[in-house]
């Protein structure tokens, strides 16, 4: 009979992203082959564990590598796949964030609610909150602004007192032009912003929007106004880097290069459920097509809700979206069929009834001229080698 392998979970469990982690290594292993797996709670930044010298591990999943721990590791030679967010070319087989797809997607974000002005908020000499500022004013910088931006360390002997980095904040945050749409590197970085905004009278979203990263629930909902927060696909990367440890102890050849995992999504909050449109008019049409986009609304419907012609509102929305009122009921739509192609089972009828279209014939071809894949294509891509997990049931 063969013996299980031993496994050695170096990863946190005291926050959402380490949890998750750990939910996608033990949906893999429900379903793979069962190894005899040593992990202990803790801290994010924690030192290694003891135990981890004091036996003979046949593989090591491992998230706080450091080129100290990287060092040790290599002596022990057994297969590691490192998770850590914190050190590049540590030589051992990676497993991640995609932080700068993460910085895209808030910075589209914004974009799609009509935003002329954009900053963000990180932490200096952190490399996942540099990626993910990258990211971000690589896809605002576009628009030929300048992308303002504010750090300062998160660890260490030179964190500043809270009071005074909030008056550091709060200063900041007077001198920038508004509306504007700020996103900061996490969760935490984003309540920051929010209690200075608070300190300092500036409202949120109207005057300043606020998107974090981590979409830790409880976190973003206690938050006030609530914090919008982009969600890393973090189940995903507990997967994908079980799936490569089973290589590696089985005798193959590690990766040539890092494997990089995508975000899910935004979850959209108080926090920048706004539209940066001085007209009145379009920010009228604009509300009404993200309250009825859903419900099947036409331009003829939009256009009567705010009284003005076809042609008037169609030059609008040109001049300030570059999109026409019928390309953004399309972009909400196709933003709620992702969504719950990703998130549920639901069938595609079920979809193209929550998504506002009578018949999924034709949600499917819109679906496919805007992203040039059919809905199953989409779906099948988005749960490519494991199980999606958290799906509802099909209705």
């Amino acid at each position: 009979m063969n013996k299980s392998p031993q496994v050695a979970l170096i990863i946190e469990s005291s926050v959402s992203y380490g949890r998750n982690i750990l939910q996608g290594i033990a949906r893999y292993m429900s379903s793979h082959h069962r190894w005899s797996v040593y992990f202990e709670q803790h801290e994010l930044g924690a030192a290694p564990p003891a135990w981890l010298a004091s036996s003979h591990w046949d593989g090591i999943l491992c998230r706080p590598t450091d080129p100290v721990l990287a060092r040790r590791l290599k002596r022990m030679k057994v297969p590691v796949v490192d998770l850590n967010d914190l050190y590049e070319n540590l030589q051992f087989p990676w497993v991640g964030s995609n932080h700068r797809a993460i910085g895209c997607l808030g910075a589209n974000h914004f974009l799609e609610r009509g935003f002329h002005h954009f900053a963000f908020c990180g932490f200096s000499k952190e490399l996942w909150a540099e990626q993910r500022r990258d990211g971000f004013c690589a896809v605002v910088g576009k628009e030929g602004a300048p992308v303002p931006v504010y750090e300062s360390p998160w660890r260490g002997s030179t964190v500043s007192r809270w009071d005074l980095e909030m008056e550091h904040i709060g200063k900041w945050l007077s001198d920038l032009p508004k509306p504007i749409g700020i996103m900061a590197c996490n969760d935490a970085r984003a309540l920051h912003l929010l209690d200075a905004c608070h300190q300092t009278g500036i409202l949120v979203p109207e005057e300043v929007a606020v998107v974090g990263v981590d979409n830790e629930e409880i976190f973003c909902e206690l938050c006030n106004p609530a914090l919008s927060s982009v969600t890393p696909d973090a189940e995903r990367i507990g997967y994908h880097a079980a799936e490569l440890l089973d290589q590696l102890m089985s005798g193959q050849s590690p990766p040539s290069q890092r494997i990089l995992i995508d975000p899910l999504h935004i979850v959209t909050r108080r926090s920048s459920d706004t539209l940066a449109i001085k007209d009145r008019s379009v920010a009228t049409a604009l509300r009404f097509i993200n309250e009825q986009a859903l419900h099947g609304c036409t331009v003829t419907d939009v256009i009567n809700s705010v009284r003005v012609s076809r042609s008037f509102l169609e030059r609008k929305f040109r001049q300030h979206l570059k999109r026409s009122p019928q390309a953004e009921i399309r972009r909400v739509q196709g933003s709620r069929i992702k969504q719950l192609l990703t998130e549920t089972n639901f069938t595609l009828e079920r979809i193209s009834e929550l998504s506002g279209f009578e018949h999924p014939e034709y949600m499917s071809v819109v679906f496919k001229r805007l992203f040039d894949q059919t809905p199953g294509q989409y779906r099948k891509k988005m749960r490519t080698n494991y199980q999606a997990p958290h799906l509802s049931g099909q209705r």
